[in-house]
């Protein structure tokens, strides 16, 4: 017999009989139903001497009756009238307890879902977002959310769009005055803690009865582990025998093994060595009829090395009109236009980055900004001094971060316009120095005495007709500034 049959046997049912878990429950809940007759549910237009509902809490709307009832509420509360204006609002004409508010559900923003309690003026501002839910079935399968409070208040604030539905209040002189509900309550909670100690008392003995059952059953199992240790000496025993009569065996199998491959090693061998002799000889065929091919494809390649020849010289031609050509090529242009364009990418990336985080910072400005119309309520008793002093940091910051920006974008415009317009006096240089040379009688010049001349050409033009930077130039007249730049020379 195992441990788990011993157990099997035990009737457990029989065991926990005699503990009456139902009774301790009932006692309690009668208890919680005596702590829930002193609390009274109200809806909206009940007991108005008591408590007050406002949809949209506005003290210039209020009428007489209840601007009286408002004040008194909030006389010493940590909310004033005018802290609460645009609120849903509970208020209570004196301090209460309460349990549970009731709502319809219908607003789900959880950020903003939280029961806002109106307490003591010397009280931290505390809210509670405890809720749970329930269908009322009364009234067509509307879905109830109950706010669980359980706090002393002057009032409640309800979340903005909420359907206040009922709330659960009580007060303090019928908690005081009420002696039949006082005394029911202490009866119920004495007899919720009796209950639970005399079944303490048969849980001891009943954990008595257990060990007693543990123990016998320990003594069991010491029993069988010694019977499973001697078979599990004998199983070592066999399993030793064991390893060595197939260690033998291992051996006698390994020296064969090795007789066997040894074996086939020769006899591979032999094979080898005739099919290397088959290999050679039909080699030697094959390596006679290459030689007779590659004799014939020397004669071949002689006549193709004539022709090769040839096709040298015409390409050394070529060749060398291709590099007296490369000496005409206007390089120095194409390098200007190379780096300006890497240059001009750079600045390009720059402004758009100085641009966006102008485009930012407007943004920004906008989306923060207030309406003056909006804050004119707040500003009625500061001076216009003080707002003047609180704003003059940020304006200056703004201007300084706003100036600076524009400052580098302007700067990085003037840049880029600066490289185009070299970029172009490179170009019409070149178009200048070009048409200059070919209209002069430079038949005796080589090609570098040509190309050297109309470099020089080139930077003359630069130097003494495009570097002047008026305006009102007449382009007709860049002809002229040319020659007389080529005469002056």
């Amino acid at each position: 017999m195992n441990n788990n049959d011993f157990f099997e046997q035990i009737d457990k049912k029989a065991l926990f009989d005699g503990i009456d878990f139902k009774k301790i429950n009932e006692s309690f809940e009668k208890y919680v139903g005596f702590l829930s007759g002193f609390y009274s549910e109200y809806h909206q237009d009940s007991r108005k001497s008591l408590m007050r509902f406002f949809n949209n809490f506005d003290v210039e709307k209020l009428d007489d009756d209840s601007l009286d009832f408002a004040s008194k509420s909030l006389q010493f509360a940590n909310y004033d009238e005018f802290s609460l204006r645009g609120e849903c609002v509970i208020l209570f004409s004196e301090p209460v307890i309460v349990s549970d508010l009731n709502c319809a559900k219908g607003y789900e923003d959880e950020r903003e879902d939280t029961i806002r309690l109106i307490s003591h003026k010397f009280e931290e501002k505390r809210f509670s977002t405890r809720k749970s839910y329930y269908v009322d079935l009364g009234r067509g399968k509307t879905v109830v959310k109950t706010y669980l409070i359980y706090d002393m208040v002057f009032g409640l604030i309800l979340p903005k769009r909420s359907k206040f539905e009922s709330v659960k209040v009580a007060q303090y002189k019928e908690l005081l005055l009420d002696y039949k509900k006082l005394d029911q309550a202490r009866r119920s909670l004495q007899e919720a803690v009796d209950l639970p100690k005399i079944e303490v008392q048969n849980l001891i003995i009943k954990s008595n009865e257990i060990n007693s059952i543990i123990s016998r059953s320990r003594d069991v199992f010491n029993t069988i582990q010694g019977d499973i240790h001697a078979l599990e000496l004998e199983k070592s025993h066999a399993e030793s025998t064991l390893e060595s009569t197939r260690a033998a065996l291992d051996k006698v199998r390994n020296d064969l093994d090795k007789n066997s491959i040894e074996f086939k090693k020769l006899v591979n061998s032999v094979v080898d060595e005739n099919d290397k002799l088959v290999t050679v000889q039909a080699k030697l065929k094959v390596e006679t009829s290459l030689l007779k091919k590659e004799e014939d494809r020397l004669k071949l390649l002689q006549k193709e090395l004539g022709e090769a020849s040839e096709s040298l010289t015409a390409i050394k031609t070529e060749l060398a009109d291709a590099k007296r050509e490369k000496n005409l090529t206007n390089f120095d242009t194409l390098g200007h236009s190379t780096e300006t364009s890497r240059q001009l990418v750079a600045y390009y990336l720059f402004a758009a980055a100085t641009f966006t985080g102008l485009l930012c910072m407007a943004v920004y400005i906008y989306w923060n900004s207030q309406n003056f119309s909006d804050s004119f309520p707040y500003l009625l008793h500061v001076s216009g001094w003080n707002i003047l002093l609180s704003r003059l940091p940020l304006v200056a910051a703004t201007t300084l971060i706003i100036g600076g920006l524009s400052g580098v974008f302007f700067y990085l415009i003037k840049h880029i316009i600066s490289l185009n317009t070299e970029k172009m006096t490179m170009l019409k240089a070149g178009i200048l120095a070009e048409q200059i040379t070919n209209s002069l009688d430079c038949k005796e010049m080589n090609d570098q005495e040509r190309l050297e001349f109309q470099r020089n050409t080139k930077i003359k033009l630069i130097m003494q007709v495009f570097s002047k930077n008026e305006p009102d130039i007449n382009q007709s007249n860049i002809i002229i500034e040319a020659l007389k730049a080529l005469n002056s020379k």
